[in-house]
């Protein structure tokens, strides 16, 4: 019994009013599961094509991860030794984020575009979640970190942050790998030996843009579900929560369940609507287990 009582006060509480407010607001984003099943966040698959004041999905998604990457980064260089783990947890929000941003710029292959206010929305929402962990980081007693499940709270979170951040990359590789250069010449070479004369140009009507080509993704673990990227972003979430071992921050990580568990149904959806009976009936959702 007190070994149980020992592991049960790991999570440092709300330390003041406005931490406990915010925490209440963050358990709001608890039902976020509900809304991203029905009606997902317009970007990526999901983005509407007549929605107005659109922008290239590149700088779309450098729109989303880099605010908060600045944000980590700040926070890293002005992280006080309280407790000493202020420089690490916002260590780990900076490489995240920055993993991210990096895989946008030389990763990530794009044709379309989402709309700037859906991603300078999320973009803040991500930030505001970097500067809600580093503030928080700085109130939580040392006394805690002293006790001796702590060490082994933070050996996992490091173990459990390294495994998910690396299961995200490959994954985010091999969707990458879907759409090859080689591809990519054909279709330019096809749409170069398809253009009409330019007499014949100014006498058609306007022609309708080409359909984005899908594959059905294959290897890895999307061979048990549908987004495995998004298991081992909630991998490498749980693993920062451990080593903050703060409330807010574990609010986050469930927050991060319910909202990539709801995308992750309605990509399915999306799938199964997109290739019918050619998508394995077996894949699960997010979850291989």
């Amino acid at each position: 019994r007190a070994r149980v009582l020992e592991y049960t006060h790991m999570i440092a509480p709300p330390a003041d009013a406005f931490a406990l407010t915010i925490a209440a607001l963050q358990c709001m984003n608890l039902l976020a599961f509900a809304n991203e099943k029905k009606s997902p966040t317009p970007y990526s698959k999901f983005a509407h094509d007549d929605a107005k004041a659109k922008i290239p999905s590149r700088w779309g998604m450098l729109l989303i991860y880099g605010p908060a990457f600045a944000a980590a980064l700040y926070c890293a260089a002005t992280a006080p030794q309280l407790n000493g783990r202020e420089l690490l947890v916002a260590s780990l929000l900076a490489l995240h984020f920055g993993k991210r941003v990096a895989e946008v710029i030389g990763l990530h292959k794009y044709s379309g575009s989402v709309q700037a206010a859906a991603s300078g929305f999320i973009g803040f929402f991500y930030a505001l979640v970097v500067l809600l962990i580093c503030s928080q980081q700085h109130k939580v007693p040392a006394s805690l970190y002293a006790q001796r499940p702590s060490s082994t709270s933070l050996a996992l979170g490091l173990i459990l942050f390294a495994l998910g951040e690396a299961g995200n990359l490959y994954h985010h590789a091999l969707l990458a790998r879907l759409r090859s250069p080689r591809e990519q010449v054909a279709d330019t070479a096809a749409a170069v030996s398809a253009t009409p004369s330019t007499a014949d140009a100014l006498a058609a009507p306007p022609a309708a843009p080409p359909a984005r080509q899908y594959t059905l993704p294959r290897g890895g673990m999307f061979e048990l579900v549908t987004m495995p990227h998004y298991f081992f972003e909630l991998v490498a979430w749980l693993g920062i929560a451990l080593v903050a071992q703060q409330a807010n921050a574990l609010l986050v990580f469930a927050g991060m369940v319910s909202y990539l568990s709801g995308r992750a149904v309605a990509t399915t959806q999306w799938y199964m609507g997109k290739f019918g009976k050619s998508w394995p009936a077996s894949r699960r959702h997010l979850v291989p287990f």
